[in-house]
């Protein structure tokens, strides 16, 4: 039985493939820190506009603005980063928390392109690039191993 990829999964695709062909020059203009500073910031400020709109309760840990308290539906997942602000319902662990403010970071890097990378990384938490990179057993996307245990 062969599965069908998912709208999204086939988006994802073209966007790494149109990704690709512009790496090079073109990847480097798109994320030269000036941009990719503009990108962050402009991001941050919609998300924390998004989340005051919605009645969010905000605050800030570290450098990251997390805004809780928000309908499921105004955020992916268990919560969204987009700039340096995260959106949630309640999800504010502090390995949540940490999870987080390394795809701030990534965001701080590839500004707006960040949006079309992290899409054609892929749906699937466990094989993104990104999600990896930020941990998945912080992100609560693997169960963290007990104690003197091996799984």
């Amino acid at each position: 039985m062969t599965s069908t990829p998912s709208r999204i999964a086939r988006m994802g695709r073209r966007v790494g493939v149109v990704g690709r062909a512009a790496s090079g020059p073109a990847f480097r203009a798109l994320t030269a820190p000036p941009v990719a500073r503009a990108g962050h910031r402009i991001a941050t400020g919609a998300a924390r506009l998004w989340g005051r709109m919605l009645g969010g309760e905000e605050r800030r840990v570290g450098e990251l603005t997390v805004i809780s308290g928000l309908p499921s539906w105004a955020f992916g997942r268990g919560g969204t980063t987009v700039g340096a602000t995260f959106l949630t319902a309640d999800a504010v662990s502090p390995e949540i928390l940490e999870h987080e403010d390394v795809h701030r970071q990534q965001w701080e890097r590839y500004g707006l392109w960040f949006i079309p990378m992290y899409v054609a990384a892929g749906v699937d938490a466990l094989q993104n690039r990104f999600e990896i990179e930020a941990g998945l057993v912080k992100g609560g996307y693997l169960r963290k191993p007990r104690r003197g245990i091996v799984e």
